[in-house]
């Protein structure tokens, strides 16, 4: 195989023995397959264009990671972006890190890898964690420890799964947050659940309110003059996993504005003693 250089002195760092594992090598990119056990689903073409363009200004600066399949032949564990938008520049080879992973932990690493990039949908997530669990016989907790993630987080995206595939479309679209779906999984029937959902997305219902609906209360409405940011609902709604139930965030104004409160709801003993076990199970 013709060795070419790997751009800006990264030859000389990582040297020009490259045959084995853990070595950068230099592979024809029709020589490597896609890794079966990516999550991602979906990858933002524009993004991938812009990135194509870059590598075509400047290379692909990092090395993608691959195992051996056979002769000249690899399958992709990580960088799979790099490798889509490197096919799409036209390049012909690409540098690459040889490890030697099981299946098992392919999946582990092409897993983290996506959700270092904390946009993976909440869909793709929780399928990539039933995954684990049912093709390596994994527990929640297992699964969470690899990942870093709690135990909840992982049970409650993995819970949205059964929800009808109308409402995993808002939740893949991010049209829809699980902590607004979490409450539909209440619900007896399909229909009750896809109208409940509509209404979500039309209505723009927190979660909060689409508990009271599905409780029979009227939902209160909302302060007109408390806005909350898309990044404090995400935060909301990353720690409303955590915990398995709703969690608001309040700042405060003016000379108080980095000041506030966090409340976690629970609806009965029970709720309230799992929260708590949560919080105290690092102490």
């Amino acid at each position: 195989m013709t060795k070419k250089r790997l751009g800006r002195g990264l030859g000389e760092l990582l040297g020009d023995s490259l045959e084995e594992t853990g070595k950068v090598l230099e592979i024809s990119i029709s020589n490597i397959s896609p890794n079966p056990w990516q999550p991602r689903q979906d990858f933002d073409e524009d993004s991938l264009k812009s990135l194509a363009e870059s590598i075509r200004r400047d290379g692909l600066l990092q090395p993608v990671a691959v195992r051996r399949k056979g002769d000249n032949a690899y399958e992709l564990v990580t960088g799979e972006r790099r490798y889509r938008a490197a096919k799409l520049a036209g390049l012909l080879v690409i540098p690459a890190i040889s490890v030697d992973y099981d299946d098992r932990k392919m999946a582990e690493m092409a897993l983290v890898e996506n959700l270092q990039r904390e946009d993976l949908n909440p869909v793709d997530e929780g399928l990539a964690y039933k995954k684990l669990m049912d093709g390596y016989d994994l527990t929640q907790e297992e699964v969470a420890d690899k990942v870093g993630r709690s135990r909840p987080y992982v049970a409650n995206l993995v819970r949205l799964l059964d929800l009808p595939r109308e409402v995993l479309d808002f939740l893949k679209k991010k049209e829809i947050t699980p902590g607004q779906a979490r409450p539909l999984l209440t619900l007896k029937s399909e229909a009750e659940k896809v109208a409940l959902a509509r209404r979500i997305v039309k209505e723009s219902l927190s979660a909060r309110a689409v508990e009271e609906l599905i409780r029979g209360k009227k939902p209160a409405k909302p302060k007109k003059e408390v806005q909350v940011s898309e990044y404090v609902k995400g935060l909301q709604d990353k720690l409303g996993l955590s915990v398995g139930s709703p969690v608001a965030i309040h700042f405060g104004r003016g000379r108080n504005a980095h000041r506030g409160t966090i409340s976690i709801s629970f609806k009965n003993d029970e709720e309230f003693e799992r929260i708590m076990n949560i919080l105290n199970q690092d102490r």
